[in-house]
């Protein structure tokens, strides 16, 4: 499959190219990237075509994927030229700013009939693959209460606009997004209604000032269930790590206690087996982009599905403006 890299100055581009490298089923066609020294750094021992503009790139390369790696503002535009060119789409988090933006990409996916994927590395990542393997087997019973936090530090080389309302997403919808996609991955269950609370007390100097740097959101999901979220960047500078992610599950017959990024270990206790640390399995993140291609080749959706990415978005955008409102209970159509 012909892809194209839209961009490769934001995010996890660079393992999304890493594993499009690693596709033997894929062929990079082309690449659009204004700066000199990233292009350079991405093609310094392959040959890529670089083309001005996506639309260039997709008109001469004719990419049947596209994988983006363009700040939050760029990303609805980027969606929109390439459903229109045919071309399927694989996201780095987050999705958009806006519910405008969000459904203008879900009617240029419906429109154009391709398909979006979104690069959440979490479900490819070790503790929450051995999880995922764990609620499956039947070891906690039903879902009932689900807690997943996402801390995250701010660097000195974090960009001018993550500090701009009007293009970063927000903490919960950059951060979260993870933790979110893991409840639905985990539970099947959808996101039917949240309210949610911010606040600002680290980063609270101009012009490096954020609305919020610390999100709370609790989400009320089909099945009854209830899951809490939250998203900071609030961990330490010196933190050897970027993260510390905690995710605590409470079903009806166990329980599941992960930590992941700063260490990684996953605590089982059930009533038929007690307490027990599972065995975690290799992580699938260099074969991402070749499951994704053969997925598309046979015309079927990703693992991580269209359906997936736009309701994920669009919870955590409810999330976001639920903090906006100071707490205002919305629901999720």
């Amino acid at each position: 499959m012909r892809i194209g890299i839209m961009g490769v100055h934001y995010g996890h581009i660079g393992g999304m190219f890493r594993s499009a490298l690693n596709a033997e089923n894929g062929e990079i066609v082309g690449i659009v990237e204004a700066d000199n020294a990233l292009y350079a750094k991405y093609t310094a021992d392959r040959a890529i075509p670089r083309y001005p503009t996506l639309e260039d790139m997709l008109e001469k390369s004719r990419p049947e994927l596209v994988l983006e790696g363009v700040t939050h503002p760029e990303k609805v535009d980027v969606v929109e030229a390439c459903a229109a060119a045919g071309a399927h789409v694989l996201l780095d988090k987050p999705l958009c700013r806006t519910l405008e933006d969000w459904e203008r990409i879900r009617t240029a996916v419906d429109t154009h009939n391709i398909h979006l994927s979104m690069f959440f590395t979490s479900r490819s990542y070790p503790t929450f693959i051995a999880l995922r393997e764990a609620v499956l087997g039947g070891d906690l019973g039903e879902i009932v209460s689900l807690i997943s936090t996402h801390p995250h530090k701010l660097g000195d080389a974090a960009p001018a606009w993550y500090f701009d309302p009007n293009a970063y997403t927000g903490a919960f919808h950059d951060l979260a997004c993870h933790g979110l996609d893991q409840v639905r991955w985990l539970t099947g269950a959808e996101c039917v209604g949240v309210h949610a609370l911010g606040t600002c007390k680290k980063h609270t100097d101009p012009p490096r000032n954020l609305q919020t740097d610390h999100i709370q959101a609790s989400f009320q999901l089909s099945t009854g269930a209830c899951a809490l979220l939250t998203a900071d960047w609030l961990t330490p500078r010196d933190s050897p790590a970027f993260g510390d992610t905690r995710f605590i599950l409470m079903g009806t017959k166990g329980s599941a206690h992960l930590r992941a990024y700063a260490g990684d270990h996953l605590l089982i206790v059930t009533d038929k087996k007690g307490a027990r640390e599972a065995d975690l399995p290799p992580g699938r993140n260099p074969v991402f982009v070749r499951n994704l291609i053969d997925a598309l080749s046979r015309g079927e959706e990703n693992f991580i599905s269209t359906a997936d990415v736009l309701a994920v978005a669009k919870a955590c955008l409810m999330a976001e403006e639920s903090a906006r409102r100071g707490g205002e209970f919305l629901n999720i159509g």
